[in-house]
């Protein structure tokens, strides 16, 4: 298991727990990855599958068949990938249609932000020329 490995011999073996820290550490950086993204896995068309996560993991996938983690490791990675899949869009088209959708609510933000820059920028321009008026008098009180 992935939290828990068996008491055996083989479960206890350094190379089998810096398998499964790894495994570990690709499925925390990919659930932060896909939090960064608005919820769109930026890798492998958008899809998260046990040869995808083994690859971020370097860890061959044949590993997950093994006696040791058929039935413990395997079977956790399958239920952490049936969470995340219902997170994410599950083909390419789906993929697509979210990108899109991101992108559209980023140029709306973008829109936005550029017209309160805009009207900061108009404050800012106002507030000078009453700084230069205000100093003008204040020249011209004291003189």
């Amino acid at each position: 298991m992935l939290d828990s490995p068996d008491e055996t011999n083989d479960a206890t073996n350094p190379r089998t727990l810096a398998m499964l820290q790894r495994l570990r550490k690709a499925m925390q950086d990919i659930e932060a990855e896909i939090a960064q993204r608005q919820g769109v896995y930026p890798f492998n068309h958008g899809r998260v599958t046990q040869s995808e996560l083994c690859r971020r993991a370097d860890v061959k996938k044949a590993t997950l068949q093994t006696p040791l983690h058929k039935d413990t490791t395997r079977v956790e990675v399958i239920d952490w990938l049936d969470q995340l899949g219902a997170q994410l869009a599950n083909t390419r088209d789906a993929t697509r249609e979210r990108v899109t959708a991101v992108a559209d609510d980023l140029a709306e933000e973008l829109l936005t932000v550029k017209a309160e820059l805009a009207a900061a920028h108009a404050h800012i321009a106002a507030l000078l020329e009453e700084n230069t008026r205000l100093r003008k008098a204040v020249d011209g009180t004291s003189v």
